[in-house]
């Protein structure tokens, strides 16, 4: 990445969704969890073992892209860095979505609570396609059009940190893995409790 994709990526990329997750709505299970003992760290073993596995995740699928890409021609070019760059800011976006509660599915707290959080990561978004497709963007940023094909690639690959996250937030064993149906029973629970609160209420919600 060149310089000028690193600072837009750590101030306008990183800035606004991380601020907006500081206006997420209480959980509403706070009062029934028993008090944290006086002397446990704020940084406890689950928090930085979700820190490092999320680190990895993004490390590794964003250098795969860039290993991809260089691969074709033997340097880099203008096309590698718009994929890494991509790749690497839809990471952030997914990891972002992820990071709305450390408990909870996004399932379960509904994907349009947050409504800043909502205006935060689309604004990012718009931003990225304009640096993208925008001719006086692609000049100061050294980027280029992309295909949807290549969109498709870098989604199935940077949501698979949101993917691993909701996974462990979901508490499986490894012996409810090698049950197909204990795992889709679990999977349909959770999109149920999701559809019986419905989009159109967490939409309704967010507006008031």
């Amino acid at each position: 990445l060149n310089a000028m994709q690193i600072l837009y990526i750590n101030i306008l990329m990183d800035g606004p969704p991380a601020q907006s997750l500081g206006v997420e709505p209480p959980d509403t299970d706070i009062v029934n969890q028993p008090p944290r003992h006086i002397q446990e760290s704020i940084l406890d073993r689950r928090l930085i073992k979700s820190v490092l596995i999320s680190s990895f995740t993004i490390v590794c699928g964003t250098l795969f892209i860039f290993h991809r890409e260089m691969a074709t021609d033997g340097k880099v070019t203008p096309r590698d860095t718009t994929m890494t760059f991509t790749c690497f800011v839809l990471f952030d976006m997914f990891n972002a979505l992820s990071c709305r509660s450390q408990k909870k599915s996004v399932f379960e707290i509904g994907f349009f609570s947050n409504r800043v959080f909502v205006v935060a990561v689309s604004l990012s978004l718009i931003g990225q396609i304009c640096v993208i497709y925008f001719p006086p963007l692609q000049s100061v940023f050294q980027t280029e059009a992309i295909f949807v094909s290549d969109w498709i690639l870098l989604l199935a690959i940077s949501s698979s940190v949101f993917v691993i996250s909701e996974y462990r937030k979901s508490k499986l064993s490894v012996s409810q893995l090698l049950h197909p149906r204990k795992f889709f029973h679990r999977l349909r629970e959770t999109l149920q409790r999701y559809l019986h609160r419905g989009p159109c209420t967490e939409i309704s919600k967010s507006i008031v």
